[in-house]
């Protein structure tokens, strides 16, 4: 009774904003039921009852959807090799590589930086969800010199702080950092975190794989120097002053070590790290047979997965993902999903689940709108995954700067309530917030309208 309570509490909240900002022609024709909820792919949408609106709002798990396009002003280059975190409804992205951008690029002319990071992109861009408006952000501090390949991930005891951890310059390989980096993204200020003097600080490398834990601990394992692979798990913990790094384990030649690699991927999970692919610049890692480094026992072992009984020759030879780098997870309590990624010949467009709590693989039905590699991805609190960007053709060696978003969870019916207001009114950003306020948008929805950045130059 509490839940339809509810639900009937934002159908009429979303009847009064839609009255209020559809043709009046059309205010006739609005009613609750054009308000529907799914999570299916095949269902077919009932005939529109808006006239100028192309489909009814409908709330789909796994099932992709491009944020754009991006027609107006500027935006990103396509580049590769970059990372992005999500905070207050925008992704952040820093970094990135293209070796086809011209060197006298008009539209890089004015940027501070291009001459000295080329093809580097030292840059720092947010994108608002809601407006599908990118900002370019105006940096200052300890801007990072390392900017393919490296690490980032929200501060976990403080989200509005994204860590960037590890990477290389170009040439790839001849300057690699070990050092981390707080960008604070209300600021755009970057700054080095001084870390306590000590044996447990890491090697300088990049292509590592980092995860961090509630409780402020970040762990990262793996690199490569680029000439050289390691394995090498170390921890800093966050929530000391200052903060402390601790070498957890050095491969040494033991029993059920894992391969040395590069560009895999973490996940955490019951006090064990799970590392997700990889490999070298001519292999690539499978996916049965987990290296696993248990935290508090500090040893490595393999464990065993289960294979997908229902996936079939088409789209899996096995029941597991093939043997990938290069490409990106997202991970949910105990659900990890991987997308994309190389094995050195192939570039993927598949998506896979594994459950961790049952080790069981689940080929999905859903495919990337465009297999690539060396993407990034990010995800929110409430399962809204986002990628962006990454080498889209082998062969020609291109990159991509388009922008998908999917649901891997089934956030609150607040979330899906401003989604669908957004949906059937794009414009809303015009709309100026003391009217929105006035017809009762919470204050926080009408925040995300806006951009989150200070002193910056917007596009788009």
């Amino acid at each position: 009774q509490a839940y339809n309570c509810l639900i009937h509490f934002y159908k009429r909240r979303l009847m009064n904003i839609f009255q209020m900002f559809a043709p009046q022609a059309d205010n006739d024709q609005i009613s609750t039921s054009s308000l529907e909820f799914s999570s299916s792919d095949d269902e077919s949408l009932s005939p529109d009852k808006y006239s100028q609106m192309e489909c009814l709002y409908k709330f789909r798990m796994f099932h992709f959807k491009e944020v754009g396009p991006f027609l107006t002003g500027d935006k990103p280059k396509p580049r590769s090799g970059h990372r992005i975190v999500h905070y207050k409804g925008r992704i952040y992205s820093f970094g990135g590589y293209n070796p086809a951008i011209e060197d006298d690029d008009p539209e890089l002319q004015d940027d501070e930086f291009w001459q000295e990071s080329k093809p580097l992109f030292k840059e720092l861009w947010e994108l608002n969800l809601t407006t599908a408006q990118w900002t370019k952000c105006l940096m200052k501090g300890d801007i990072p010199e390392q900017l393919a390949s490296h690490t980032a991930v929200s501060h976990p005891l403080d989200p509005g702080v994204m860590l960037i951890y590890g990477g290389t310059g170009a040439p790839f390989g001849l300057t690699t950092s070990n050092t981390v980096i707080a960008c604070h993204l209300d600021t755009q200020e970057f700054k080095k975190i001084v870390t306590q003097e000590g044996d447990g600080h890491p090697m300088a490398l990049y292509g590592q794989a980092v995860v961090t834990d509630s409780k402020g601990l970040f762990f990262t394992v793996g690199g490569t120097s680029g000439f050289h692979y390691f394995m090498d798990v170390n921890m800093l913990d966050l929530s000391c002053s200052p903060p402390v790094w601790t070498s957890l384990y050095r491969l040494s030649g033991a029993r059920d070590e894992p391969e040395p690699r590069y560009r895999h991927e973490l996940c955490l999970w019951d006090s064990k790290l799970y590392v997700l692919g990889g490999g070298t610049s001519f292999s690539a890692d499978r996916f049965e047979d987990l290296a696993t480094f248990d935290i508090k026992e500090r040893r490595w072992f393999y464990t065993r997965t289960k294979a997908d009984q229902q996936a079939t020759i088409d789209n899996s030879d096995d029941g597991y993902p093939e043997a990938r780098r290069c490409h990106s997870t997202a991970q949910i309590a105990d659900q990890v999903w991987v997308f994309g990624g190389y094995d050195g010949d192939d570039v993927f467009g598949d998506a896979w689940k594994l459950d961790l709590s049952t080790l069981q693989w689940s080929r999905l039905k859903m495919e990337l709108p465009l297999p690539v590699y060396f993407h990034a991805m990010t995800v929110s609190a409430e399962g809204k995954m986002v990628m962006f960007g990454g080498v889209d053709d082998i062969e020609l060696n291109t990159r991509t700067s388009r922008v998908f978003s999917a649901w891997l969870a089934v956030p609150s019916l607040r979330s899906m309530a401003w989604e669908a207001v957004c949906h059937y009114q794009p414009g809303i950003s015009s709309v100026p917030p003391t009217m929105l306020l006035e017809e009762g948008v919470p204050k926080d929805c009408v925040d995300m309208l806006s951009s989150n950045t200070t002193n910056q130059a917007v596009w788009g």
